[in-house]
């Protein structure tokens, strides 16, 4: 795979205003772009940390409305125990104060997640993420179990993922039920946006519903009272701007910006998670798109090219 494709376009412009959804000031951080941060890593398969600490400052500076790491989109599964012990304060000390962070927690066993949960909280992260075992087990019994351990060490608001069939959203909303500290519902795979429906309508906002997709479908979502999305980090300005517009009352300029953002999550689609770290490195974020995984770099010529016409589009709307 490629590590140093030249730059096709390295963008950067001013800044433009933003603002919150109206709701009350306690609720008001957990709601809006949650970004699913890429985790860089060097040529040697080491994870960059400088430029990890620099995607947590672009974030920021983007005023998305929070960071997670790591989780899916981050290549979580990729990152050793040790790892994310040490990298996690990274991303805790460059954003913290500067917008929401939530560390992912998610483990093997639920000993591994407490052991997680617990050095997010010491390190001052905001709030916990956390997918069920990677095990993938689908047994309710055992995911209650898992989730209610890493509930039990730590009192911070936990974001839980759907990512095995068992995590349906019924028992989604009986886990919220039993937990007070779950504050948000990431909905996957299914009928998200009719998910979405019925969170709002059955918990009135005490759960905050989000949602993933690469932001594919964020604006049937936000019509429907969504909570926000976590998708990844390349364009994640553009999504906070959709979503403050949005809330702003300026639909028209929402929708407009919406309709161009889509095209690129319809490429990511075909090119999986490398097309985030490729706009990554055009920004000048990050310095390679090694993925530890795979050494197949899966974009074309032609996905490059459309690339090109994406950022040309979405040039006059970057914050950072």
């Amino acid at each position: 795979m490629p590590t140093s494709i030249p730059r096709r376009g390295f963008l950067a412009l001013p800044a433009a205003l933003a603002a919150a959804p109206p709701m009350p000031a306690a609720q008001k951080k957990w709601e809006g772009i949650f970004v699913i941060m890429q985790t860089p890593f060097l040529d040697s398969l080491e994870i960059d940390e400088e430029s990890l600490r620099r995607e947590s400052d672009f974030l920021a500076r983007g005023r998305v409305h929070g960071i997670v790491w790591p989780a899916g989109a981050g290549e979580t599964t990729s990152i050793s125990y040790n790892e994310r012990i040490r990298y996690s304060e990274a991303v805790v000390k460059e954003a913290k104060g500067r917008t929401t962070v939530l560390i992912g927690v998610h483990g093997v066993n639920k000993f591994e997640a407490m052991d997680y949960a617990r050095h997010a909280e010491k390190i001052g992260a905001d709030g916990l993420h956390a997918l069920g075992p990677s095990d993938g087990t689908s047994d309710p019994e055992i995911l209650a179990d898992y989730f209610g351990a890493i509930a039990s060490v730590s009192k911070l608001p936990l974001s839980v993922q759907v990512s095995t069939p068992g995590m349906t959203t019924d028992f989604l909303l009986r886990l919220a039920d039993k937990l007070p500290t779950v504050r948000i519902l990431k909905l996957e795979g299914g009928d998200v946006p009719h998910d979405v429906t019925r969170v709002v309508k059955e918990r009135k906002r005490t759960l905050i519903p989000s949602t993933g997709g690469g932001a594919m479908n964020l604006w049937n979502e936000m019509e429907r009272g969504s909570g926000g999305t976590m998708a990844g980090a390349g364009f994640a300005d553009i999504q906070a701007q959709i979503w403050d517009w949005f809330h702003e009352g300026k639909k028209k300029e929402a929708h407009d910006l919406f309709l161009k953002f889509l095209q690129s999550a319809v490429l990511e689609r075909r090119t999986t998670y490398v097309i985030q770290k490729e706009v990554l490195r055009r920004r000048g974020i990050f310095r390679t798109v090694v993925m530890r995984r795979t050494r197949k770099f899966t974009m074309d010529a032609a996905d490059l090219k459309e690339l090109d016409e994406i950022m040309e589009a979405l040039r006059p709307h970057f914050r950072v």
